[in-house]
């Protein structure tokens, strides 16, 4: 024990460089030896080791690569059963005559051309409609009867909802060339409001799309990559020959029996000079399959060894001027570090030590300087969110105290004195008076539904009184949904927009109705009117923050919808819902409180 302390005392007097001579010089000359004696078999195994390891990474990045092609796939078969309903919802009814056809079939060629760039995964697309005719992204002529089984297969599935992937083949139809094989996914297009389906939706990967992420890593040392079928059938490979064609006999029987390791989910083993790994790829019942020849691998081993040998010798010969560099490498970069450090402590997020190394002390740089830049980020991304916040309080606060609204008010209290109606007078004022003592409240932001609703009444009560002739109105908020919070003013901009946009221009008397019920986890009130209704690009427009023809009305629905995502998240806020000639609704979307609980902030 007093040579081990003694020993602790003296290596802890000595500079960093000595510290390293001292612990690395008789490693290195152990190391030596050992290398001598073993570098033969060590080093074959450790390459071999390295290249499975590597062929393994190799394989779960194509696998990766492979199964994101396959989920693109799907989510743009999805997205194209959508946009063909929107091509029959825009077109209308069927088309009967020549010439309606040939505007239908040239509108979904178009339609299918446009998703083909955007989805770069896919070679081609077919839409077959249940009267047989095909719509392709390319000239098809295949044979029809082929083409139906084919469509068969893919009803015969009942996976409205899902995809059903066509194994790898090479085939005379349903492809633009028929001499390089493709992948084929088939999904029924179907009517997402009734349920009826449209036809079949075919897309088709080249076999090449895949096998280009084949590429080894590794230059040095040739790997073979393809895809076996669970027929042993290559069905992608770098080699066009070995396409379609089954595998020789004796390696596929090993590649049966082989069995993956548990820890890596692969297979590995030795056949014929060969290194094999087997990865099993279970999305389609494939398997991929590498090979690498031991004879390359191992060529170079006494090479090698000697080069090694050479290696250690110049590392006792460069020791001392290897320990003093790795003192400076080790040292300065932590004093930078510590100096950035102490800036930051004291309240400065600019420094950023700019020390480049690829070691730990890289990596704690690193660390450190995106520690720093994230820290500011967030500081900044907390002040746009208060400046932002601040903006909608200035607009609401602005919508608060609009001058317009109370002159016409005043006016038509005035008016219906004059004319003696002093009951309505009285009314009016009694509901001018509520709806400026609600709004111009300092209270909190967030109220309940049943206030939000008194406030509503209020603005309306006046509307219909100076419109008599232009609306009726109905509000009925359910009494266990009166709890609601919901940011102050979110209604009125809704009703607002209803009178001046859908019912003054109707010409007749109309109707507003107001109701709130549960969906799921969410509590929707919906504001609904009969009035003249909007385009889609008015719909737009008033979801925008700017009106065209009337600039800035009110805090807008634009408003509404950011404060609903400030106060709620991104999952809540704003729909709307209308067909011209017929009228508006619109769902504004909360979050439902447990029975019993209150929101921290109403």
């Amino acid at each position: 024990m007093n040579i081990l302390s003694l020993a602790r005392k003296w290596f802890g007097r000595l500079r960093f460089k000595s510290k390293v001579i001292t612990v690395f010089l008789p490693l290195i000359i152990v190391s030596l030896l050992i290398l001598g004696l073993l570098s033969n078999q060590l080093f074959s195994r450790s390459l071999i080791d390295r290249t499975n390891n590597n062929v393994v990474d190799e394989s779960q990045l194509i696998l990766s690569r492979t199964d994101y092609i396959f989920s693109s796939v799907e989510t743009a078969a999805n997205i194209m059963v959508t946009n063909i309903n929107r091509v029959y919802d825009s077109y209308g009814p069927k088309p009967d005559t020549a010439m309606e056809r040939i505007q239908f079939g040239n509108l979904m060629q178009s339609r299918l051309s446009i998703d083909l760039s955007i989805f770069r995964e896919i070679d081609a697309a077919v839409f077959i409609d249940n009267k047989g005719t095909i719509f392709a992204s390319y000239t098809e002529s295949g044979d029809e009867s082929k083409v139906y089984s084919m469509i068969k297969r893919v009803r015969e599935s009942k996976s409205y909802g899902q995809a059903l992937w066509f194994d790898m083949e090479r085939r005379d139809f349903l492809t633009p060339d028929p001499n390089f094989p493709v992948l084929t996914l088939g999904k029924t297009v179907i009517n997402i409001d009734t349920g009826e389906p449209y036809g079949t939706l075919f897309l088709l990967v080249k076999e090449e799309d895949l096998s280009a992420f084949f590429r080894s890593s590794d230059p040095d040392v040739p790997k073979s990559y393809y895809f076996l079928n669970n027929g042993t059938r290559v069905v992608v490979a770098k080699d066009n020959e070995m396409l379609m064609n089954p595998v020789n006999p004796h390696l596929a029987e090993a590649i049966q029996r082989c069995a993956p390791d548990m820890s890596q989910e692969t297979c590995s083993f030795e056949d014929e000079g060969n290194l094999v790994t087997v990865i099993d790829y279970d999305r389609m019942d494939w398997k991929l399959v590498n090979i690498v020849s031991l004879s390359l691998l191992t060529a170079d081993v006494r090479q090698n060894v000697r080069l090694s040998l050479l290696i250690g010798v110049l590392c006792l010969v460069f020791s001392w001027l290897g320990a003093s560099f790795l003192s400076r490498m080790v040292v300065s970069p932590l004093e930078q570090l510590t100096k950035a450090m102490r800036k930051v402590v004291t309240g400065d997020l600019q420094p950023v030590t700019t020390f480049r190394t690829e070691d730990e002390i890289g990596t704690i740089v690193e660390a450190f300087n995106f520690m720093v830049r994230r820290v500011r980020e967030l500081l900044d991304e907390v002040r746009q969110e208060q400046n932002r916040k601040r903006e909608y309080e200035l607009a609401l606060m602005s919508a608060q105290i609009k001058p317009h609204f109370l002159y016409n008010t005043l006016d038509t209290i005035y008016a219906l004195n004059e004319l003696d109606r002093s009951d309505e007078a009285r009314d009016t004022t009694k509901a001018l008076a509520d709806f400026y003592r609600m709004v111009l409240n300092k209270g909190r932001e967030l109220i309940i539904l049943e206030k939000e609703a008194q406030i509503t009444d209020d603005y309306l009560t006046i509307l219909q009184i100076r419109y008599p002739d232009v609306f009726r109105y109905e509000v009925n908020i359910p009494s266990e949904l009166t709890g609601t919070p919901i940011p102050k003013l979110s209604l009125q901009p809704l009703v607002e927009n209803s009178i001046y946009h859908g019912l003054k221009k109707k010409g007749t008397k109309g109707f507003i109705r107001i109701y709130a019920f549960k969906q799921g986890d969410k509590v929707v009130v919906r504001v609904e009117d009969n009035g003249v209704g909007m385009d889609e690009i008015q719909v737009q427009t008033i979801m925008s923050r700017h009106l065209p023809d009337e600039g800035i009305r009110s805090i807008g629905t634009y408003s509404v919808q950011q404060r609903l995502s400030l106060y709620f998240g991104e999952e809540y806020g704003i729909s709307v819902q209308s067909v011209p000639g017929e009228g508006t609704i619109v769902d504004l979307s909360l979050p439902t409180i447990p029975k019993g609980s209150e929101h921290k902030d109403v």
